[in-house]
This record gives C-alpha cells, sequence and structure tokens, in this order.
C-alpha cells in the first residue's frame, strides 16, 4: 500500500465500523473517533480527525455509494508516529481535488482535507469492490525523530 497500512492485528489503537450510507449514521463515527482518539491521549487531535473524517464519510456517501444499502466502513489506528483514519466505500472511481470556483456551492473538501492533514491519498480496496480513502496526521513532532 502507497500510505496507509492498517495493523496486522487489530489491537487496543485500532478500531473499524461499517455502517449503512446514510448521512444519519455520520453521528456513530464521530462519537466512535472522538472516544478512541481519547482513549489513545490523542485529544489533541478530536478537532481535526472530526473534520477529515467527516469530510471523508460525507463523500463516501455521496459520490461512492448509490444507496442507503451500500456499506461504508470506517477504520482509524494509532502507529508509533502517526494517527491514520480510512474511509472505505463501494465506487472504484477515486477521489480527486479540484479547483471551485468562487460561486461554486461545492467542491472544496478534499482541498481542506489536504490543507490540514500531513498526507493523503486514495486506492482500490484489495480484495474486494471498491477503493479506500486515507489520512494521516504525524502525532511526534519532527524533531522528535532526530
Amino acid at each position: 500500500m502507497a500510505g496507509a497500512e492498517a495493523p496486522a492485528e487489530a489491537g487496543a489503537r485500532f478500531v473499524q465500523m461499517a455502517f449503512a450510507a446514510e448521512a444519519a449514521q455520520v453521528r456513530l463515527v464521530r462519537a466512535a473517533v472522538r472516544e478512541r482518539l481519547g482513549a489513545w491521549g490523542l485529544e489533541g487531535f478530536v478537532d481535526m480527525a472530526l473534520l477529515v473524517a467527516d469530510e471523508l464519510v460525507a463523500n463516501a456517501i455521496q459520490h461512492g455509494c448509490g444507496s442507503s444499502d451500500d456499506t461504508v466502513t470506517v477504520s482509524a489506528w494509532c502507529t508509533v508516529d502517526e494517527l491514520l483514519i480510512e474511509v472505505g466505500d463501494p465506487s472504484p472511481v477515486r477521489p480527486r481535488r479540484r479547483c471551485a470556483g468562487e460561486r461554486d456551492e461545492s467542491g472544496r473538501g478534499l482541498e481542506l482535507v489536504a490543507a490540514v492533514v500531513d498526507r493523503w491519498g486514495s486506492e482500490a480496496a484489495p480484495g474486494r469492490r471498491g477503493k479506500r480513502v486515507w489520512i494521516a496526521f504525524r502525532t511526534t513532532p519532527k524533531e522528535a525523530e532526530a
């Protein structure tokens, strides 16, 4: 995988959920992400993580699903130096950043995501139909790596 590899073993620092592709389900994602980050001691990342998770889940529901019968998956995990969040949907069409016009009512979400995360990407979902879009926040200062 080019950017975000889920841990081989799901442990205390990994959470995954699946839900129907309905906007009303987004509140469950927010609650789960908030709770998990608190349990992991990453309260300082909650606001940005929720902003990004909301955007990726909204995109998955709006652009990646054909109906509420489809399923969206959300995974979050923490490595030694990164917090990663991944959203999967059944569409093979990968997201692309675009330049929204001044009067456009949409089209700015991925620009916002790219502005607040350290890295992001998308790829075909291995072993199943669809794709996954992931983001990563660095949790340790770059100076700490030296």
